[in-house]
């Protein structure tokens, strides 16, 4: 029966009250009879759609947590379909269900699910071309070649007789891999180019950068590097505008792959490691393994403990899913992905034990810490106006919860408890889930900016080669005031005017209802006015009237409403001959009173009276 989730969510149960009550009256085997199709039929309205948006993105990783919640009920009506001759529901879910066990499995119990569907007959020829299609997917993650080219060959049979165009493309692309994993690169690189003309034709952006970056890998292993770059760069810039997050983690694991080509560790580390944090968003444990793999090819000459250490996850995860990454990778690499056991000698199996320790992007991220990706560049981060991060003086593009971190530290004052954080970019889950999360954010912001947000216990703080904006102008804020108010003279004006150059805005303007945000927002704003005033009056009392007047009107365009500064600076306008000008601000401080619903001030008819004197008229 369907039961209502705590969020609202429709889901499928049998209550235990209602279970033990239906097995014990053997009179209701009708009623489970009916309850097992009403499951069916449940199940079949859930997956409804799950294939194309799991193969084109977006919303990939959505329905990839939708059903992987439900994956036990889906194999349950699956296995009741087909024992109850329901063979168009039990083609319909197996097809649709094959994207997602390509990348979550289980593969082994996902073949013989596909297999036993594709043995019964009859079968619609287009659930046959899909399912043949999926066999040969999962085939290929096994690392079962032979079964695989079969199947797609199968499948693109299957899809021209007919007539799915479309079917067809993707299956003739799948099988361009599964040849160059075969070692057949001419016979790859032939299948995939009219995969790409197919498909192209048919206006399918997601499936065009997936051929791109198939061809990518087989340029790779013809040890055409540039042209292999090319394509890659051309698949991963369409792949984020489509939102295909699990091609554009497979298209940097190859860019990785191409890195290792090109003797460039450093960058292979660095996007192994991004492709790693799609994979674990996705919940792709073989797509993890080979990340794992490919940069302990890459630090297995320089730093060979390093590299059994993720040899050995990467054995783990392959184990655990049934994976095998990519069955090209070695000659890909032109290497053997665990050389660096040899070097590492009798010390290998104490090292792989404290290897097992890390999680795969804690280790991926140690890499990244220990290939000096350009650690001595400067990393800046800008809160004021605007917020951006620099490093070495160029922009760097952080993930919105990434951001959102380093945003955390800003308003802390460069400081922030580790609680603190997960309670305000987590508040909706647990403590624990949240610190795994933030280790993976944290994890995210090293390979992309560095050390910018470095963890010292329960505290995380900026690195030590950091600047910040905002806390560059506090602090030199309050030196220019302390410096003000002991009667500095024009050299503590100068320091004033110095500070107040530094604020370029008020602080993270766009999440400006924020909480977190907010205290420290309006403590920098009014730190500004103070700084403004004071510089104000000393200007004032040094004879220097363009500053004092600077400063005055600096001060009205952040906070408008204070009369007082109206005043001052008409009385200041008035001093030097400016009478228009004068009544100009006279008339802006009575619209403010009137917005206000206030009564005109003795001090401004005072004033409007002395410029009104047919003397001053004159």
């Amino acid at each position: 029966m369907i039961t209502q989730d705590v969020d609202g969510t429709a889901r499928y149960g049998i209550p235990e009250a209602a279970r033990a009550s239906l097995g014990q009256e053997r009179w209701l085997e009708g009623r489970l009879q009916e309850a097992a199709r009403q499951h069916v039929a449940w199940c079949r309205d859930l997956v409804g759609g799950a294939e194309e948006a799991l193969s084109c993105g977006p919303g990939q990783k959505r329905w990839l947590e939708r059903l992987g919640l439900e994956q036990a009920n889906l194999s349950a009506g699956l296995s009741f379909a087909l024992r109850s001759g329901d063979l168009a529901t039990a083609a319909l879910l197996a097809s649709e269900l094959c994207a997602f066990w390509e990348l979550r499995g289980p593969l082994q119990e996902a073949r013989l699910l596909i297999t036993e569907v594709l043995s019964s007959r009859p079968l619609v020829v287009e659930a046959r071309a899909r399912l043949l299609d999926g066999l040969g997917r999962v085939a290929l993650r096994q690392g079962d070649c032979a079964t695989a080219r079969s199947a797609f060959r199968q499948a693109i049979r299957a899809a021209n007789a007919g007539h799915h165009p479309l079917a067809s493309a993707r299956a003739r692309s799948h099988l361009g891999l599964a040849e160059l994993c075969s070692g057949r690169q001419d016979l790859a690189c032939r299948v995939v180019e009219e995969a790409l003309a197919e498909l192209e034709q048919l206006d399918s952006p997601a499936d065009i950068a997936r051929a791109w970056s198939t061809r990518a890998l087989i340029a790779l292993g013809q040890g055409r590097l540039s042209a292999g770059f090319a394509d890659l760069e051309r698949s991963i810039a369409l792949q984020v505008a489509t939102g295909d997050l699990a091609g554009s983690a497979t298209s940097l694991l190859y860019r990785s792959l191409a890195h290792l080509r090109g003797k460039d560790a450093e960058s292979v580390v660095k996007d192994a490691h991004q492709a790693a944090q799609v994979f674990s968003e996705l919940g792709d444990q073989g797509g993890i393994a080979g990340c794992l793999s490919v940069a302990a090819i890459a630090t297995s000459a320089g730093r060979p403990a390093l590299s059994l250490q993720l040899a050995g996850l990467s054995q783990q995860l392959q184990r655990a899913s049934g994976t095998v990454p990519v069955p090209a990778m070695p000659q890909m690499a032109g290497t053997a992905p665990h050389s660096s056991k040899r070097a590492v000698g009798s010390q290998g199996g104490q090292l792989l034990g404290r290897g097992a320790t890390l999680s795969p992007l804690e280790a991926l991220a140690q890499a990244c810490q220990q290939g000096h990706l350009d650690d001595e560049e400067p990393l800046a981060v800008q809160a004021l106006g605007a917020f951006q991060v620099l490093r070495g003086g160029k922009p760097v593009h952080l993930p919105p919860q990434v951001a959102r971190l380093v945003k955390l530290v800003v308003a802390g004052g460069g400081q922030v408890h580790v609680e603190q954080a997960v309670e305000s970019l987590w508040a909706e889950v647990a403590p624990k889930r949240g610190k795994r999360r933030l280790r993976n954010v944290l994890s995210k912001l090293s390979s992309t900016a560095g050390p910018l947000v470095l963890r010292e216990a329960e505290a995380l703080r900026f690195g030590p080669r950091v600047t910040v904006d905002a806390h560059r102008f506090e602090c030199a804020a309050r030196q220019a005031l302390s410096a003000l108010h002991g009667g500095g003279g024009t050299h503590a004006i100068a320091e004033a005017l110095a500070a107040h150059g530094l604020y370029a805005g008020e602080l993270l303007p766009e999440d400006r209802y924020e909480d977190f945000a907010i205290v420290a927002r309006e403590r920098l704003s009014w730190l500004h006015l103070r700084l403004l005033d004071a510089t104000g009056a000393a200007a004032t009392e040094a004879d220097d009237g363009a500053t004092a007047e600077r400063c005055l009107r600096a001060a009205l365009d952040i906070d408008p409403t204070d009369e007082g500064r109206h005043l001052a600076l008409a009385r200041y306008l008035v001093s030097s001959g400016r009478l228009s000008a004068a009544n100009q601000v006279l008339a802006n401080a009575r619209d403010l009173l009137a917005r206000l619903e206030l009564p005109i001030t003795p001090a401004v008819l005072q004033l409007e009276q002395i410029l009104r004197a047919p003397a001053m008229s004159a």
